[in-house]
């Protein structure tokens, strides 16, 4: 899963970037999930391994006003093929660092408006390419040129292309053009102490206004204080986290808002060996969600031991739960549930 980090310069993108990947000197970092049923089930199996799901994470340069739109394109580009977007917007007062915008609300403007002027171009230059054409187009390409107008009608009325009503033969026509406003979003609200706690900041009634006319999954973060607070022991951490009214760190938050926005869950597999996070898409069978695990599996697959989490927490004991006949086989057409703990019976 790769998430690309967009906002315009001075937001915090950097600061919540070390926040969610550490203290890297690169634009790309992987993020590992915390999990707690991953914490409990390898406290329980003691495994050589313990391997939580992860997160990669594009940085991006800030995406100044300033710049001429060749050079905003070329930024974007950085992120053409990432899973998702996390739109970071400061909302933060800090008078040492400059700011771009007034407010929040002009700040999420400006991100909102940059990638529809960029899916617009990318429309309406394909649109004047297929059209100059000196043959007769194909069937495929009379679908993206019908394809590529809808869109650009909707671009031009302010709409991002994962609100167009498309069929399936239009989804795929448009799929390897890579609009940005197709990919889901979740914005970060990158707060100050005292905003965050108050929960009010300037610019917020335009900032949730974009936020529900584009159908975008928010969160507010307070990136400076969260990044001082990781640096603590674990029991410290829990007490300042507690004085901000929050039960988990930002990377856990952002992942669970992550995966509600993209529709992920987790199954996992268990074994001295290795305790195992495994990410698939919500409404896998068993059949596919074995082939993240390896496809030789996927090939051979006969059948699932599936045991659900909140059982194991229950009882501790695989032994008991098979007792209990709580243990199912589930064949291949079977879909995985989130916090199923998975044993795949296959043959090669």
């Amino acid at each position: 899963m790769k998430i690309g980090i967009y906002g315009a310069p001075y937001a915090g993108k950097t600061t919540i970037f070390k926040l969610l990947v550490g203290d890297v000197n690169e634009e790309i970092g992987m993020a590992k999930v915390p999990d707690e049923r991953v914490d409990f089930l390898s406290d329980m199996y003691k495994p050589k391994k313990t391997t939580y799901a992860t997160m990669e994470f594009v940085d991006l340069p800030g995406l100044s006003p300033d710049l001429p739109r060749k050079e905003k394109n070329q930024i974007l580009s950085k992120i053409q093929n990432v899973d998702a977007l996390l739109w970071v917007v400061r909302a933060f007062e800090d008078e040492s660092v400059p700011r771009y915008f007034e407010d929040a609300g002009k700040e999420i403007e400006y991100l909102h408006d940059e990638l529809l002027i960029r899916d617009l171009e990318i429309a309406e230059t394909n649109i004047e390419k297929l059209k100059n054409a000196k043959r007769k187009l194909s069937r495929d390409e009379e679908q993206q040129l019908q394809s590529l107008e809808k869109c650009s009608k909707a671009l031009n009325d302010g709409i991002f292309v994962k609100l167009i009503e498309l069929s399936e033969d239009e989804r795929k026509a448009l799929s390897s053009f890579g609009f940005f406003t197709m990919k889901e979003s979740v914005v970060a609200i990158n707060l100050d102490e005292g905003s965050f706690k108050s929960k009010a900041y300037k610019g917020k009634e335009k900032v949730e206004e974009i936020v529900r006319n584009n159908s975008l999954a928010m969160m507010e973060m307070c990136g400076k204080l969260e990044m001082e607070i990781n640096e603590l022991e674990e029991d410290e951490r829990k007490e300042f986290l507690n004085d901000l009214g929050l039960k988990e760190s930002g990377i856990s938050r952002l992942a669970r808002v992550v995966y509600s926005t993209l529709g992920l869950i987790s199954f996992f597999t268990v074994g001295e060996d290795e305790v195992r996070a495994w990410t698939i898409k919500k409404g896998t069978n068993f059949k596919k969600a074995a082939g993240k695990i390896h496809t030789d599996i996927e090939r051979g697959f006969i059948r699932a031991e599936v045991v659900k989490y909140s059982d194991m927490k229950e009882f501790k004991s695989m032994k008991e739960i098979k007792a209990k006949g709580l243990m199912k086989l589930e064949g291949k057409d079977s879909i995985v549930e989130d916090g199923d703990i998975v044993n795949i019976r296959f043959n090669v």
